[in-house]
């Protein structure tokens, strides 16, 4: 007998509450969209095709859970997150998730473009080793290696990342599990583009673990709950930071979220009367099991590679250069002029042989940072990357002080 999760109802029951306008339900999306009257219902169409298909494939009477993401824009701070820089994103779309809590730890995956995303089923005790996993960053490089050429793990490593890394953070030393997470049915349905740089891959990620904290009735605080997130999305392959998710959790209507990294803190910036945003899509895809995750983890690379190189060649600066965003003339103390000498420091294009040459004895930190992708045919751009990177977490800043 499945315990009953708290706040689930019968799939016939959530279908009705969805048809009356004036329902508990339909209040809480109207919070949720503010005065977007055609933003509610679109989602409300959403949610009502999740429901039918999950009703449809495992029964109607199924006491279920609906759990809700969003995908994001980011106006301004691009990729610098897992760096210590600011996004200033905007929630967009919507994802749902409709999840039957099971009495072992099975989850069996469903989505209603099921062509497209076929089911898949796993067991949460099979993809995680007999012992607590040490490292979660080096496991996730192991696993990659492993499924670099399985065919038949897809769209589900978003699912797994999300409740594969709660069972870690659940997970005793000696391996047994503290406790033990429960498995799931669920049925997954949204319109975020996706491969389009809109947060698709991980409004997978968050409604996943919003239905398994749920189902376990685990205890997170939010900020706890998206850097858990950030980290199970290092799962897939990708080594980005907790931004997407951030914004995904903390979306809020006729607002730009400005959300700062280390620590990790979100604050609501209201979005300029009378100015709308227009989306469009290009329909150039990065899907991120192909070459676009390499191109990501090698940018990370440079980053990675190019603050060791400045902290080492400019010994004085070291003790405030925690993070790439430090690298500034208000935290360091130095005019501009200083902050170009040490970006044209670095070297313009190296390749792997010449990292290695240049950082002796950081060798075995930066074949692990090798691990994460392919080499670069044109070399780690680390003067270019790290000229980006330092220049857009200064842009950031100024963004939402801007929108004040």
């Amino acid at each position: 007998m499945v315990p009953k999760v708290k706040g689930s109802r019968p799939v016939c029951q959530w279908l009705e509450l969805l048809g009356d306008r004036d329902s508990p339900f339909y209040r809480k999306l109207d919070g949720l969209y503010g005065d977007g009257e055609a933003l509610t219902r679109q989602a409300a169409q959403v949610c009502l095709r999740a429901l039918e298909a999950f009703g449809e494939s495992y029964g109607w009477d199924r006491s279920t859970i609906v759990a809700r993401a969003t995908g994001r824009v980011n106006l301004m701070g691009m990729h610098i997150d897992h760096r210590g820089g600011s996004v200033n994103p905007i929630a967009i779309k919507e994802v749902y998730l409709i999840a039957e809590a099971r009495d072992d730890d099975v989850v069996m995956l469903r989505n209603v473009e099921s062509e497209e995303f076929p089911q898949e089923t796993f067991r949460i005790g099979d993809c995680l080793p007999k012992r607590k996993v040490e490292n979660w960053d080096a496991w996730c490089h192991d696993e990659l290696e492993k499924r670099r050429n399985d065919a038949s793990v897809t769209w589900s490593n978003y699912v797994r990342a999300a409740v594969l890394y709660l069972q870690h953070l659940n997970t005793r030393d000696d391996g047994t599990f503290a406790p033990a997470l429960r498995g799931m049915n669920a049925m997954v349905c949204g319109n975020v583009p996706r491969a389009a740089g809109l947060g698709s891959s991980s409004s997978i990620v968050v409604a996943t673990a919003e239905a398994c904290v749920r189902i376990n009735n685990l205890a997170m605080d939010p900020m706890e709950f998206v850097d858990a997130c950030g980290y199970g999305e290092w799962y897939v392959g990708t080594r980005g930071g907790a931004g997407d998710h951030a914004a995904i959790r903390f979306g809020k209507p006729n607002s730009v979220l400005h959300i700062a990294s280390f620590p990790l803190t979100v604050q609501a910036v209201p979005f300029p009367h009378g100015y709308k945003i227009v989306m469009a899509n290009s329909l150039v895809e990065a899907r991120k099991r192909s070459g676009a995750r390499d191109a990501f983890n090698s940018r990370v690379a440079s980053y990675i590679f190019g603050l060791i190189m400045v902290r080492r060649s400019f010994p004085q600066h070291a003790p405030k250069l925690q993070h790439l965003r430090d690298l500034n003339p208000k935290t360091l103390g130095v005019d501009e002029i200083q902050i170009y000498r040490m970006l044209r420091s670095l070297p313009e294009s190296v390749n792997r042989e010449q990292v290695l040459g240049l950082l002796p004895e950081r060798e075995a930190e930066v074949r692990h940072v090798f691990r994460s992708h392919a080499e670069p045919r044109e070399g780690y751009r680390i003067r270019e990357v790290c000229m980006y990177g330092v220049a857009e977490c200064i842009r950031a800043e100024m963004a939402a002080e801007r929108l004040k």
